[in-house]
């Protein structure tokens, strides 16, 4: 199963929904994360001001069990 702390290792600090599905080949949706707050900031694998996810809600988890 796919985790925060496990995405945030592999980035080393914050990563927005759209870098972990490129990245994990998965499909989060809005709806399946939690983010930091509800202004962007910088990503850091895409280096874009974007929404960071902090975590992942029951549905998100069910998506990444297979990761």
């Amino acid at each position: 199963m796919l985790t925060v702390k496990r995405i945030k290792k592999r980035f080393g600090g914050n990563v927005c929904r759209q870098c972990i599905n490129k990245t994990y080949h998965i499909h989060l949706r809005h709806k399946n994360c939690i983010y930091a707050l509800p202004f962007p900031a910088l990503c850091q694998c895409c280096r874009e001001m974007k929404n960071i996810v902090t975590g992942l809600r029951f549905s998100g988890y069910l998506i990444t069990i297979t990761k």
